[in-house]
């Protein structure tokens, strides 16, 4: 057994060809907030009724003056080590948050980072704005090699459940990464072309409310269906 195990090493070593993901999906169960690889500031994430039916269990993320980082910024995240993230691996994650209000400041709700080096590549934040005399939240897609690029924007709905779905091609050159994105089960992108991988570190995504700085306002953002799968199909099933 120990000769055919090894056998299985080396082809897997010396053919290129890789294991693949196997199934990831968080877990509220017992009321506990499980199944990711971190939580940043966990006196600030709680399992909690969900907001349109209180007989299922959602995380809570609540960003306070007291939610500071070592680093200054202000945060209340879950983190998820991304498991085919090398050159030339394709990633499929999704999720889905909710607000029960407008978001009163520009906070990053999601984002792909590099293990060790922290060079973000991609990722989502929320703004308020006003149109037509009322508050409004904008979500916003944007990628950050070799510049930061806005790629998708759209006004969310407030006391809505959204979903994310995000296919991921890996490369730290444009013309071989590629992203797909889709809001609400409709792809809003398709393969784009982009520089996906800023160095050869393995990538993480965090989840929550994350600011570049202190601020005395308080937002709270609620998630549910994170997960991360082997396939495109496997991805978009809706449950």
């Amino acid at each position: 057994m120990a000769i055919k195990v090894l056998l299985t090493a080396c082809i897997l070593l010396f053919t290129g060809l890789s294991i693949a993901c196997p199934e990831w999906h968080a877990s509220t169960e017992s009321n506990q907030v499980s199944g990711w690889d971190y939580q940043l500031n966990p006196q600030n994430i709680m399992v909690t009724p969900d907001p349109k039916d209180s007989n299922a269990r959602v995380i809570k993320l609540t960003i306070t003056p007291d939610s500071i980082w070592p680093n200054g910024h202000t945060r209340a995240e879950v983190k998820h080590n991304g498991c085919a993230t090398n050159e030339g691996d394709t990633s499929y994650f999704s999720w889905e948050f909710y607000l029960d209000r407008p978001i009163k400041i520009t906070n990053n709700i999601a984002y792909w980072e590099t293990d060790k080096t922290y060079q973000q590549s991609m990722g989502f934040y929320l703004k308020p704005e006003v149109k037509n005399g009322h508050p409004i939240t904008e979500l916003t897609f944007f990628s950050s090699h070799p510049k930061r690029q806005i790629h998708w924007q759209k006004a969310v709905e407030v006391g809505k459940w959204h979903r994310i779905d995000m296919a991921l091609t890996w490369s730290e050159n444009k013309q071989d990464g590629r992203i797909s994105l889709w809001f609400n089960n409709q792809a809003v992108i398709t393969k784009l072309a982009a520089e996906t991988k800023p160095d050869a570190n393995p990538l993480f995504i965090q989840l929550g409310l994350h600011r570049n700085q202190s601020d005395t306002l308080v937002d709270t953002i609620y998630l549910r269906n994170a997960k991360e799968t082997s396939s495109l199909a496997q991805l978009l099933t809706v449950k």
